[in-house]
């Protein structure tokens, strides 16, 4: 059986090493269009800031297993003939053409910045306005910064990558503001509550905050001199725009698969609208793990987890790809945000009775040093106190909690299940009376439901029943 795989980012690599593993008569050929195997995207923020020493440390191989796997690195797909199952390949280094059949085609070729339909944002990339999606354009950014002669820069957009840009060009020296026109940061993620603690935070930081007015147009001629925003013109050369990404669909139009607004849409399978052909990661639309509401997602581990499907099933075999939480952890300037599952206004908007539960709490003990605060919400059905969804911000610990509420989704937990949970408790740790117990417990107040009920009678050694 052979399998051909187009991109080797997160899910291209785990549908690799889930056919393989799966289907040992299976042969794979990866298709990459860089010049080299793999990088992580999600590092490129921090070799701003200089957590991460240089880009290359960003870089990793692939090793071939033996006869099995077949790399073609710096080679584009130019065509694919799915009634000959042929993929035609032009070699960039040579201009070479190759032809390679295949049994199964998993499409993994990720997604692309999009540039905002504004004045002067199309016409000035390149001179001044920047983007942070792989290792040339960011280190284009980087140089940029450290030759600024204006050392201003603007951010548009305020999700994981502009946020993370904003801190690292901000910890190189210049000026940062941040616009964007929806009023708070992650608004697909966070409620506005959560959101006002993180604008507190970038202004702590020296950094300017807009969000609510957008960006009207980038001003210029031959390189960016200034923006406007909201009738007041910024003086600014750098222009960053984090605003999103818009799914590579090119080749999967071309095969015939189907495409709704801009990504190819798959079921559970991770199989496209045509036959033998699957498609995972950033350029996919998926499905809620909570209901099976279509959603968009374009986070690592969720590519992971669909390429492993991909895989298993190109390969021959059946499984299905579980359904997205969008669970995220971001670190900005030292802040934790993450979340899971449905944020209130969400919810609401799928037909939930919903409502939300919060709690500010340190994470240790008041007599331990370097305890922090940790902000958590929690939205669960109004009558059953069923999980939806978590969002958790604070300076250390959010990241493992969101983990344990994306968990408790996944097992259909309610706030009842959450009290009655046992957690590990130290003081250099953790607090004796954890956030997530404290959460469960008023929200069951709230909730006005009663603790769970002893059924039946039981001393140890004896069974419950």
């Amino acid at each position: 059986m052979e399998i051909v795989i187009v991109g080797l980012g997160s899910g291209g690599l785990y549908a690799s090493k889930s056919a393989l593993g799966y289907n040992r008569k299976c042969h794979v050929t990866i298709i990459e269009k860089r010049d080299f195997d793999q990088f992580s995207p999600c590092g490129l923020p921090y070799v701003l800031d200089g957590t991460v020493k240089n880009f290359d440390a960003l870089k990793y191989d692939v090793p071939e297993m033996s006869s099995k796997l077949t790399k073609l690195i710096n080679h584009e797909v130019v065509s694919v003939d799915n009634e000959k199952k042929i993929v035609q390949a032009v070699d960039l280094s040579t201009s070479n053409m190759k032809e390679i059949k295949y049994d199964s085609l998993i499409l993994a070729n990720g997604a692309s910045p999009i540039n905002l339909p504004i004045p002067g944002a199309k016409e000035l990339v390149g001179k001044g306005v920047h983007f942070v999606s792989n290792i040339e354009d960011t280190k284009a950014l980087l140089e940029a910064a450290k030759s600024s002669d204006k050392k201003s820069a603007v951010i548009v957009g305020g999700g994981a990558t502009g946020l993370e840009v904003a801190v690292g060009l901000r910890e190189l020296g210049l000026d940062v503001a941040v616009t964007k026109r929806t009023p708070h940061p992650f608004p697909r993620n966070l409620d506005p509550e959560m959101g006002k603690i993180i604008v507190e935070h970038l202004e702590k930081s020296g950094i300017r905050v807009l969000f609510g007015k957008g960006i009207d147009r980038i001003n210029g001629t031959q390189k960016v001199e200034s923006v406007k925003i909201a009738q007041e013109t910024i003086e600014c050369d750098i222009v960053v725009m984090a605003v999103g990404m818009r799914g590579n669909t090119t080749l999967a139009e071309s095969i015939g698969a189907r495409i709704e607004k801009g990504l190819v849409p798959v079921n559970n399978r991770m199989e496209t609208t045509v036959k033998d052909v699957y498609a995972v990661g950033d350029l996919v639309k998926t499905y809620s793990r909570i209901d099976g509401t279509p959603v968009t997602m374009q986070l690592a581990t969720s590519a992971y987890r669909q390429g492993m499907a991909a895989g298993i099933n190109a390969a021959g075999g059946n499984t299905p790809y579980p359904g997205a939480l969008n669970t995220f952890v971001v670190c900005v300037g030292g802040l934790e945000i993450a979340s899971t599952g449905y944020f209130l206004g969400m919810a609401k908007g799928l037909g939930y009775d919903a409502k939300a539960v919060s709690t500010k709490r340190e994470d240790k003990p008041h007599y331990m040093p370097g305890a922090k605060e940790i902000n958590l919400r929690v939205i669960v059905g109004a009558k059953d106190g069923k999980i939806l969804g978590a969002q958790a911000v604070g300076e250390q610990g959010a990241g493992w909690r969101i983990n344990l509420f994306a968990l408790a989704i996944h097992g259909n937990m309610t706030l009842h299940d959450l009290m009655d949970a046992e957690l590990s408790y130290n003081p250099p740790i953790s607090q004796m009376y954890d956030p997530i117990s404290q959460i469960a417990e008023i929200g069951l107040k709230r909730l006005r439901q009663p603790p769970n009920e002893c059924d039946k009678v039981f001393f140890p050694g004896s069974s419950p029943g």
